[in-house]
């Protein structure tokens, strides 16, 4: 079939099959764009509007390969439906026994349940505790070319896990290796120490505001996609995204930052938080929310029977 052409104004040879790919492509180009576009931002509370829970339905966008953003949330796995944005009902204390019952040091995840999170100062000159959970991977081993992952990525033995090197680099508040174990380069009683956590706190929230964001690095080790043609790509992740060690003690520190604010807090994909900026991240890649929300659940449950 022929299609009509307006530049020579006759009859051109362009077939119907091209002119259906051209549309297919487009269509894929609109509606990924679509749906990278940035949750709608309150510039007056540097907050995005809606509820919390409405909130953290379009930040928790599925996160692809690349960065590419699935459909807003429906609805969020419980218990984080129930919870986002409500008051705490765990008591400090409680959380201080499981704490000390598993042997892990406040230290460990973000400082004493006594300190208050990073503040930021709002436009109006108000000045409010961290809202947003923001959960990362660190993109890093890098494996450049190789054919695939060491079989020890989830072992104590792999460099990957080695937390110590972080110090030096206090890019998140805590990071979180594939063991389960976790290490604070920035107490949540601050803002991030070392540059701004995400492309939006750079170019929105500011140094006044970045305080709004409490950042958790997952470590992932990527590889790069062969058939991409940008040399330096990382865009292959492990199919099995993060282990359970650490989504229970992503889970921990979740609770750990809400308790200490009062109000569950948002949790949010960097990659949702930087959608619309250029060169938006694409972490965390094969998140799995259910298997956090399961974890959250099971320590919310284990602190309740102390």
């Amino acid at each position: 079939m022929k299609k009509w052409s307006v530049v020579s104004g006759r009859w051109s040879a362009v077939s119907y099959k091209a002119s259906v790919f051209i549309c297919v492509h487009l269509w894929l180009v609109i509606s990924v764009f679509s749906q990278n576009k940035p949750c709608q931002l309150d510039e007056k509370t540097m907050q995005f509007v809606g509820s919390p829970v409405a909130q953290a339905r379009c930040l928790l966008r599925p996160n692809k390969i690349g960065g590419v953003l699935g459909e807003e949330l429906k609805k969020m796995p419980d218990p984080l439906e129930k919870l986002i944005g409500e008051k705490v009902k765990i008591k400090k204390e409680n959380l201080r026994k499981y704490l000390q019952k598993n042997k892990i040091d406040e230290q460990n995840v973000g400082g004493s349940l006594d300190e208050i999170l990073s503040k930021a100062k709002l436009p109006n000159g108000e000045e409010i505790q961290a809202l947003y959970f923001l959960i990362h991977d660190t993109s890093s081993p890098y494996l450049q070319d190789a054919d695939d992952f060491p079989a020890d990525i989830n072992e104590t033995s792999y460099k990957g896990n080695k937390l110590e090197i972080w110090l030096n680099n206090p890019v998140a508040h805590i990071f979180v290796n594939r063991v389960g174990e976790s290490i604070t380069t920035t107490p949540f009683a601050e803002s991030v120490r070392k540059g701004w956590g995400t492309k939006f706190a750079r170019d929105i929230l500011k140094a006044d505001a970045k305080g709004l964001q409490i950042h958790i690095e997952l470590i992932q080790p990527r590889r790069r996609d062969k058939t991409n043609p940008n040399p330096n790509n990382d865009l292959i992740a492990p199919a099995v995204g993060f282990t359970e060690g650490q989504y229970e003690r992503l889970a921990l520190l979740y609770v750990c930052a809400s308790v200490r604010r009062g109000t569950w807090l948002i949790p949010s994909y960097h990659s949702a938080m930087d959608a619309g900026i250029k060169d938006a991240h694409d972490d965390p890649q094969n998140f799995d929310l259910k298997k956090f929300a399961k974890e959250l659940k099971k320590i919310i449950n284990s602190i309740k029977t102390l």
